[in-house]
C-alpha cells in the first residue's frame, strides 16, 4: 500500500529551473565576470545544493557568493516563480485527502527550500524534507533515509521528479519514479529511455495514474 509520496521541487512542483539559473547567472557575473560558466554547465551540476554548485565552479567555499545567492533568491522569487505549476496544488490537496504522507526530496539547500515553501505557501503540505548536499547528488541515499524514517518498504513510496537523475536514483533505491515532464525544460526523450511508461506530460495525467494504480 502506498504510504508516502516524495516530490522533487525544481521543474516538478514549480517552474523554477530558469529562475534558479538566472540567480546563478547574476552571482557568477558578479564574482567571476567573463569566466562565468554557461547555463548548461550549471544545470548539469544541479543535484548538489547551491553552495555546492558555487564551490564547484569557484574551486573553494565562497560564503559571500552563497549569501548573495540566498538574498537574490528571496528577492526575485515572487516575480520569477510566483506559484506552482497549474494543477500541482490540486494534486497535493488530492493526495492529502487520501491521507498520503507527502515529502520534499530535493537537491536544494534547506535555505532556498524554506524560502520557496514560504513564498508559495506549501509548508503545511509536507511532513518531511530531505535536502541536498554541497558534495554530491545522492537522492538514492535521501530516499533510503526517508524509507528508514517511516519504516517503509520500497513499494510503499513513490518519488516524483523531472530529471533523468531522479529516475536513476529511484531505481538505485528500488523505488518507483514517476517522471514529471510538464515543464518546458523537460527532457522527454531521455526520460522515456530511462523510465519507460512512467513519463507524464501533464499533472492531470499523473493524478489519474496515481488514483488508478494506488488509491482505488
Amino acid at each position: 500500500m502506498l504510504k508516502v509520496i516524495a516530490f522533487d521541487f525544481d521543474g516538478t512542483l514549480a517552474d523554477s529551473v530558469d529562475f534558479c539559473l538566472e540567480v546563478f547567472d547574476i552571482v557568477f557575473a558578479r564574482y567571476a565576470g567573463e569566466k562565468a560558466p554557461c547555463r548548461e554547465d550549471i544545470y548539469q551540476h544541479f543535484g548538489m545544493n547551491e553552495a555546492g554548485v558555487l564551490r564547484y565552479f569557484f574551486g573553494k567555499p565562497f560564503p559571500e557568493a552563497e549569501n548573495d545567492f540566498y538574498t537574490l533568491h528571496r528577492e526575485l522569487h515572487p516575480k520569477m516563480c510566483p506559484d506552482v505549476f497549474p494543477g500541482c496544488r490540486a494534486l497535493l490537496d488530492f493526495l492529502r485527502e487520501k491521507e498520503i504522507k507527502l515529502a520534499i526530496l530535493t537537491g536544494r539547500s534547506e535555505t532556498t527550500c524554506n524560502i520557496s515553501m514560504e513564498v508559495l505557501g506549501l509548508s503545511d503540505y509536507f511532513v518531511s524534507f530531505q535536502y541536498g548536499s554541497p558534495e554530491k547528488n545522492d537522492k538514492a541515499a535521501q530516499l533510503r533515509n526517508l524509507m528508514q524514517q517511516y519504516s517503509l518498504q520500497p513499494d510503499e513510496i513513490v518519488y516524483i521528479g523531472d530529471a533523468v537523475s531522479d529516475a536513476e536514483s529511484s531505481h538505485a533505491a528500488g523505488v518507483k519514479c514517476l517522471s514529471a515532464a510538464w515543464a518546458k525544460s523537460a527532457r522527454i526523450a531521455e526520460l522515456e529511455k530511462i523510465n519507460p511508461g512512467l513519463v507524464f506530460t501533464s499533472v492531470t495525467a499523473m493524478q489519474e495514474y496515481l488514483a488508478a494504480e494506488f488509491l482505488k
